[in-house]
């Protein structure tokens, strides 16, 4: 039995790269305009995206000794005179009264101690809060970003004989009109990564199915080490299938809600340990300690994000485990301690006791197209997550060729960077110098440009 059909092979890296390329821009200044201007709340989403810088504890988590509590107590304070006892602090406004309760206390002999034991009491109940952990539901699905997130918002479509519903999460009424929040592993340099040039890794597969680019204003730019945007009501209008197919393209009753967290991870850190390969590249080597520290405090600051966002479903990934070269190990170690309320070595430096932080979250999925990357990043969860096959494999723009697309990125950001340094060098040693460096990045970025 042969084909019935002529086989069909595919084009050349270089022309599907093109492809893609025309027909997202197509999409960002056509389609994603058209839809902001018809759709009030997608456009009040886009509108009121926020620059989180540097986040700290939300809530009950909140450091104590902070500035806000510190204002807190020294209004509270008043100083008061007594006789042969000079000025001392006084909590509370009434310190007359203070004292005429204690000359009472003294004269009688005896001491009133309900409000030693109403304390003692406001004491246990907060510590025993305290002790009381929120487990999130923790899945590692292989699958893209928005069929994860699209699992969490109906999950009476996705139910699977290993997460039936009837064992799934109880939610509420009001919960279930919440939307789940992803994480977009962001380019920490421009808005979208390479979207326009055709570029196929999470963010610019999301930035051409949903209405999240324009969000990502141009002063966002630089993103911040720790922190990052935060987009509410972002609408999803394609599905995860390939951008020329016309079936992805869903009705305006099948469209549905995101919130997305853009934050930016460690862009090609020094390893540890690695085997250099013929390549040049580092293999098998792990993240240094204070890179370490640096990834956990990331990691950190969009759980904190989130919290302080209300989120209840959230979608992650192996975060910079692609183009960005960081070891699925080290950043799966890092998910798994910030997430059980683990503090690093730097903040066990301060004085005092450091409270773990606790997360609201109710389900978090990690979502991981390569089943390999999968199942090392599931093992440092142990046993308890075991890697699920993501539902209904669909053809897709992403390619294996995708971290090369963010490596090219790169090499022309830094290309753009040496020029701008060359104009404002008058050292002709100097500028010698920079020369001999933007021609032998000018030389990788034709290898890159001529691979893809």
């Amino acid at each position: 039995m042969g084909r019935v059909e002529k086989s069909q092979g595919l084009a050349p890296p270089s022309i599907r790269k093109d492809q893609r390329a025309k027909l997202a821009r197509q999409i960002v200044h056509k389609t994603i305009p058209a839809i902001l201007a018809s759709n009030a709340r997608a456009r009040k989403g886009s509108e009121g995206s926020e620059l989180i810088v540097d986040p700290g504890p939300v809530g009950e988590d909140a450091d104590v000794g902070g500035d806000k509590k510190k204002e807190k107590v020294e209004d509270d304070v008043v100083y008061v005179k007594r006789k042969g006892q000079g000025r001392r602090k006084v909590k509370g406004g009434n310190g007359d009264a203070d004292h005429e309760k204690e000359s009472k206390m003294k004269g009688n002999g005896n001491i009133d101690r309900s409000g030693f034991l109403e304390n003692d009491i406001a004491g246990l109940r907060a510590s025993s809060h305290l002790r009381r952990r929120h487990e999130p539901h923790i899945r590692i699905v292989t699958t893209d970003t928005l069929t994860a997130a699209n699992m969490l918002a109906f999950p009476h479509k996705h139910a699977t004989t290993s997460t039936p519903i009837s064992t799934a999460p109880k939610t509420t009424a009001s919960m279930k009109k919440q939307n789940p929040c992803i994480l977009n592993m962001a380019s920490p340099l421009r808005p979208g990564g390479g979207v326009l040039t055709g570029a196929t890794s999470q963010e610019e597969f999301l930035c051409v199915r949903t209405t999240l680019l324009p969000s990502l204003l141009d002063s966002y730019y630089r993103l911040p080490e720790l922190g990052g945007v935060f987009t509410r009501d972002v609408l999803v209008f394609r599905g995860p299938g390939s951008l020329s197919s016309a079936a992805e393209e869903l009705a305006p009753l099948e469209r549905w809600w995101i919130d997305v967290i853009s934050a930016g991870m460690l862009r090609f850190p020094e390893l540890e340990g690695g085997v250099e390969g013929d390549d040049g590249k580092i293999r098998g080597g792990r993240l240094g300690r204070r890179d370490r520290d640096i990834a956990e405090e990331k990691i950190r600051a969009v759980c904190r994000i989130a919290k302080a966002k209300r989120v209840k479903k959230l979608v992650l990934g192996a975060w910079g485990c692609g183009a960005y070269g960081n070891p699925v190990l080290d950043i799966a170690k890092a998910w798994r301690k910030v997430l059980a309320g683990d503090v690093n070595a730097a903040q066990k430096k301060g004085k005092g006791l450091t409270p773990l932080e606790q997360w609201d979250f109710d389900e978090i999925v990690f979502a991981i197209m390569n089943e390999k990357m999968a199942k090392e990043f599931a093992g440092e969860f142990g046993g308890d997550v075991v890697v699920e096959r993501g539902p209904g494999r669909v053809e897709s723009d992403r390619e294996e060729d995708s971290g090369e697309d963010e490596i090219a990125e790169e090499l022309r950001t830094k290309i753009e960077e040496i020029n701008g340094q060359i104009e404002q060098v008058w050292n002709p040693e100097l500028k010698k110098r920079l020369g001999i460096i933007l021609e032998g990045l000018k030389k990788q970025l034709k290898e890159r440009e001529g691979v893809d």
